[in-house]
Formats: C-alpha cells, sequence, structure tokens
C-alpha cells in the first residue's frame, strides 16, 4: 500500500516562547527528526538547557557529549548539523582568539503549525520564518 504523504506550512519560533520549569519538546519535532535518534536527543538537551534570559543554549560540544553518553564528538556534531538543516537550531560560532573558539551558543526554534494559529498569533510574530514540512 503506497503512503499517503501531505504537506503543512510551519512557523518557527524561538524555544523561549515556550513555558519555564520543565522541558517542552514539540509535537512537529517527532516528524521532523524521524529516524534521526541522537538529534532528537541533542535537540531535546538544548532544549532543556536553554537560557531564557540569554535566549540561547550555550554548552561545550564535549558537555553535550558527556551528559548525554554519546561515543564521540563528531557524532554531536552531526546531530547540529541535522538540527540546523531541519531550522530546529540556529548555531551562533565566534572565535575567542586566531586558535581558539567560544563555546556555541544554540538558539532552539519550534515547528508550529501555522494553520493552528490564530491571525493575532501570526502578526504578533513578523520576525520569525516560516518553512515547509512534509507530515
Amino acid at each position: 500500500m503506497e503512503e499517503l504523504k501531505m504537506k503543512a506550512n510551519v512557523r518557527f519560533e524561538r524555544y523561549d516562547k515556550l513555558k519555564a520549569d520543565f522541558t517542552q519538546v514539540s509535537n512537529g519535532v517527532f516528524e521532523l527528526l524521524k529516524g534521526k535518534a541522537t538529534a532528537y536527543m541533542v535537540y531535546s538537551y538544548l532544549c532543556h538547557r536553554y537560557n531564557a534570559t540569554k535566549n540561547c543554549a550555550f554548552p561545550s560540544i564535549k558537555t553535550i557529549q558527556q551528559d548525554l553518553g554519546i561515543g564521540s564528538n563528531k557524532t554531536v556534531v552531526t546531530a547540529i548539523d541535522q538540527l540546523e538543516e531541519k531550522n530546529l537550531v540556529k548555531v551562533l560560532r565566534k572565535k575567542e582568539s586566531a586558535n581558539k573558539n567560544e563555546v556555541n551558543k544554540y538558539v532552539v526554534y519550534i515547528p508550529v503549525v501555522i494553520n493552528a494559529l490564530t491571525k493575532e498569533e501570526e502578526e504578533l510574530a513578523p520576525e520569525e520564518f516560516i518553512g515547509e514540512i512534509e507530515l
């Protein structure tokens, strides 16, 4: 039997739009990261470590690796690349000096299905961006 595919328009909002004191992960992330378990773990971890005051998470690759029990730095970097490809994370990279990088800062986004929003909600966030996901 052929699988039926649908498309939905999605707006991505910064993670700090969610409630505090617990870690929420949007249901849309399951669809976007289907088959990418490590990327899902890293995304959930970045949501957990998100600093609402600074509007980003900033654990080092090594910290992410150790806290999640991931075997290598490369696996973490690959997961972060997958999150960037899916517009779930924007990585802010800076150099501390010519030889040394600062710890990356991660702006985390959540997918919000547009047709689930009211016009007022859409007008409140003109700086947010819109993408399309396949459901």
